[in-house]
């Protein structure tokens, strides 16, 4: 045998054995939760988590400096894009306690880490979404070993693309690249909760960019005939579900180019009954664009006063979330 071949063949095993060997992630997701509420108590306990009233009234339209990542360019393989992700999404949720049975339970969105010192981006709707049977609960995030950290601030939020920053007190997070400028046909993914399931990797692509206006909603859920600024959302492919709210969507190289936002079903409801789902049912998956991002970045505040003196209430997308 060619002392080339001998090389070549020697590289393919070599490689081989890395990847069989590389450790990899099983999560129990029952044992997962016992230990971020068991944490949360402690905490609680402690006196060191903040109420989600209270961080609902600090989201305000505001911009916060973030130092830039520097864009990724070396593309990963799908295990090795999933270990990358995962080291910077975190479970971002309510901690709370259960009018029904008095117990204190978690209920899980998703976040990603954008900036040094604990900055996480994840949707508006995470923190501002209210349970009126609900009196007691509180924000925090988890990463993928159950360590939990208290939601201590927003930092900045956009109502209207439903987008924010929030501030967490932990050190060595990695964060992520925003990138923008993303074309219809790459391919994404996707590492998200979706319904409790938590640190799920889907991949797919990019299916069109579009621009659209939310409805304004008021605070009991009711229209009053006006429309945000016109937004811009990725369709993608990429499953996701409720729990997904606030994820990132990637590229191949690991960098940001959109936000999981909201789902709406394609199709149309059987005829003679309007209140049935739509049969077919598509989902159409909306993803807040990079581009969107950055508006709450100081870098980008210039974009944030482009929305032509739109002083709209704070809004809720008009597909269903997957909060």
């Amino acid at each position: 045998m060619r002392p080339f071949a001998v090389l070549f063949l020697t590289a393919i095993l070599f490689a081989a054995g890395a990847r069989a060997g590389a450790p990899r992630f099983v999560i129990d997701d029952e044992e997962y939760v016992d230990k971020v509420t068991e944490a949360s108590a402690k905490l609680l306990q402690a006196g060191k988590l903040k109420s989600l009233g209270t961080l609902r009234g600090e989201v305000r339209n505001e911009v916060f400096a973030v130092k830039p990542t520097p864009l990724s360019h070396q593309k990963l393989s799908a295990p090795d894009l999933c270990d990358r992700l995962r080291q910077s999404t975190l479970a971002v949720g309510s901690y709370y306690k259960c009018p029904d049975c008095g117990e204190w339970h978690f209920n899980s969105s998703t976040g990603f880490v954008v900036g040094e010192g604990g900055v996480i981006c994840t949707c508006c709707h995470v923190v501002q979404t209210e349970d009126d049977g609900v009196k007691e609960s509180y924000l925090i995030a988890a990463d993928d070993a159950g360590h939990v950290f208290p939601v201590q601030s927003v930092l900045a939020a956009d109502t209207e693309s439903d987008t924010c920053f929030v501030k967490i007190n932990a050190s060595g997070l990695k964060p992520l690249p925003l990138r923008t400028g993303v074309r219809a046909g790459e391919r994404v993914y996707c590492l998200s909760h979706p319904g409790g399931y938590y640190f799920m990797f889907t991949q797919g692509m990019v299916a069109r960019l579009n621009r659209k206006r939310n409805e304004v909603l008021d605070e009991h859920g009711h229209t009053n005939g006006l429309l945000t600024r016109p937004i811009q959302f990725l369709n993608v492919t990429a499953e996701f579900a409720p729990g997904s709210s606030g994820a990132a969507i990637a590229d191949e190289a690991g960098n940001v180019v959109g936000q999981v936002a909201s789902i709406a079903d394609a199709g149309e409801p059987p005829v003679g009954n309007t209140n049935a789902p739509p049969s077919p049912s598509v989902p159409v998956r909306f993803c807040t664009a990079t581009e969107e991002i950055l508006r709450l970045t100081k870098a980008s505040s210039r974009l944030a006063h482009e929305a032509q003196g739109s002083n709209a209430p704070p809004v809720r997308p008009k597909p269903r979330s997957p909060h």
